[in-house]
């Protein structure tokens, strides 16, 4: 239909177009017309959510939902669960001294804090009975389906909606959702290290991660490779069992101080007396006062900080004392020649660890493992050292790709996106896949305090998106590329202020030595707390489900108008009334 050119009033008189408000007026309707929703301004549609596992960040997300936030009149949660049961990495790590590093008081869900654990550092076993019991008490599970594995997420533009395969015991099923969530944690996909005639051996090989806990090896011949985490744990719990135990490592590693190490008995850890339970189950307000102090743990990764300039001297300062016993002048040498400063691999506390290495049936070596053969281990040194059993302690692939296929818009997949370095926005989003959310995404706050405390926050930013989705009729939300770009420079010009950028082989590098950092936050939790609560629309692409971004306004009401029948005057209630002046 042709207009014909009106004048717009101006002296000039310059001609114009009528624009689509005035067409509406004069009974016409623009391409952005629609009519008015009978319904209140902001009435929430319901949504539905599938949450990819049933860990902490899920149940926690289930907690958000159903008790705190109070959400379940419009979302629909659906979690699942590879695992027969809830717990994540704890139902997962069950090797031989399995443990939290961080003291466990900070370690809980916030909403159910635990006045009984048995020791400063919880042991893994503990960890995963008190999840389960905290999933009993508050019915966290009942949107749970276990035993499924997630195998295909497909994003349709045309729908605003996720397809989703599951395989639950060999069949197939369909389902699709409004938000995907991936609380699947990225410490979760097994490792196994590049070693010529690994599947050659005869005795027992194992994996820290899959650990077989029918196995008994107490007096046996046993080659821990790695001396992360899972290594040293796993070197301090089986050398007082074993005839002999060699751990192989690449490189030297900072043995760290405790976490929090001034609140515990001569810097290790103990276990809390009966009358100590007793005292955080009565007086609630002290025990909340004792779970506070975790979150200046990012000073200590902050170059040249004096919380880190102290980290490094008081890690060295007990190495050199739990080595005393150590008679071999080259471990002596090699473990305290580090490069980099502590930090620059995950810290990891490791009571016992250097101590194993004074007894007669523990040794630590250097020697770089050639190939491994029927009866154990040859080194680059021409050494053959028989073995009853060879643990593998090499962790995760820390890529952050889902091990699930996943294809969001215009056929991206995060396969493709991430294999050299993954990069998300604020650790929770990435662009091409709409309404799609992650718990510690690439670069997250996981090495910087209260673990619980960011995953909290990370469910109120997806949720006031979720509340904004429903309430705002849109259809998909999607970062922008631009931003993502922004955002990611800003983050590895910050990191090179950390000790996270120090030249040493980690996973917070994907493995690699030096150049991008992609496993943790730039900045500190309070940092990525301010900005989570501040991100604005502007940096995302918005889709809304009709062709007029207003249409949720609805009928003209508020939905406390209630046609003329509600509380109209409802926002006075909280005014003071003046009293009248003298």
């Amino acid at each position: 239909m042709r207009y014909k050119l009106t004048s717009n009033g101006l002296k000039n008189g310059s001609a114009s177009l009528p624009t689509p408000a005035t067409r509406v007026a004069n009974g016409e309707t623009p391409p952005n017309w629609i009519p008015c929703a009978e319904q209140p301004a902001y009435a929430r549609r319901k949504l539905k959510i599938i949450c990819i596992g049933a860990g902490y960040s899920g149940l926690t997300l289930a907690y958000k939902i159903d008790h705190e936030l109070k959400l379940s009149d419009f979302v629909e949660l659906k979690i699942y669960e590879k695992n027969p049961q809830v717990g994540g990495t704890w139902f997962e790590n069950t090797y031989p001294g399995v443990a939290c590093d961080i003291p466990a008081h900070a370690y809980t869900f916030l909403f159910e804090p635990n006045p009984n654990w048995s020791h400063f550092y919880a042991p893994g076993p503990e960890i995963e009975e008190y999840i389960q019991r905290t999933t009993r008490k508050w019915n966290l599970d009942k949107d749970i389906q276990f035993n499924t594995h997630v195998t295909e997420t497909v994003w349709n533009d045309e729908t605003g909606k996720w397809k989703v395969e599951v395989d639950q015991g060999g069949t197939i099923m369909h389902d699709e959702a409004d938000i995907l969530v991936n609380a699947a944690g990225f410490l979760n996909k097994t490792s196994w290290p590049d070693i010529e005639g690994l599947s050659s051996f005869k005795g027992k090989l194992l994996h820290t991660s899959i650990w077989d806990n029918d196995y008994d090896w107490s007096s046996k011949r046993v080659a821990v490779i790695g001396n992360g985490a899972s290594g040293i744990q796993c070197v301090a719990a089986m050398q007082p069992k074993v005839a002999q135990l060699v751990n192989f490592v690449r490189n030297p590693t900072w043995v760290s101080v405790n976490f929090c190490a001034e609140k515990t008995q001569n810097g290790g850890n103990f276990r809390y007396t009966e009358e100590e339970k007793a005292h955080f189950a009565e007086d609630t307000e002290a025990h909340f006062k004792y779970r506070r102090d975790v979150n200046a743990f990012f000073y200590g990764m902050y170059r040249d900080h004096p919380m880190q300039l102290g980290l490094t001297q008081a890690c060295r300062q007990q190495m050199e004392e739990r080595m005393k016993g150590i008679s071999d002048p080259e471990i002596l040498s090699k473990m305290l020649s580090h490069e980099f400063r502590p930090g620059c691999r995950r810290l990891t506390p490791g009571d016992g660890y250097l101590e194993a290495f004074s007894n007669v049936n523990a040794t630590l070596t250097f020697d770089p493992i050639e190939r491994i053969t029927e009866q154990g281990i040859q080194t680059t040194m021409g050494d053959e050292q028989q073995f009853d059993v060879i643990v593998c302690a090499t962790g995760f692939d820390t890529s952050f790709i889902p091990s699930w296929k996943m294809i969001g818009r215009n056929g991206a997949t995060l396969e493709e996106r991430w294999k050299g370095n993954p990069e998300a926005f604020f650790a929770v989003q990435v662009d091409t896949m709409p309404n799609y959310f992650i718990f510690n995404g690439p670069n997250c706050p996981i090495s910087h305090g209260s673990v619980l405390t960011q995953i909290s926050w990370t469910c109120d930013y997806i949720l006031r998106w979720a509340k904004k989705i429903s309430s705002e009729d849109i259809k998909s939300i999607d970062v922008k590329r631009e931003a993502m770009e922004d955002y990611n420079v800003y983050c590895q010009e910050f990191l090179k202020r950390t000790v996270w950028s120090d030249e040493c082989r980690s996973w917070y590098k994907n493995g690699k030595s030096s150049g991008h950092v992609t496993g943790v936050y730039p900045g500190s939790v309070l940092h990525f707390k301010d900005c989570l609560e501040n991100i604005g629309g502007e940096h995302f692409h918005i889709d809304y489900r009709s062709k007029n971004r207003f249409r949720f306004l609805g009928n003209g009401e508020s939905a406390r108008d209630q046609h003329g029948a509600g509380d109209l005057a409802w926002y006075m209630d909280d005014m003071k009334v003046s009293k009248p002046r003298l």
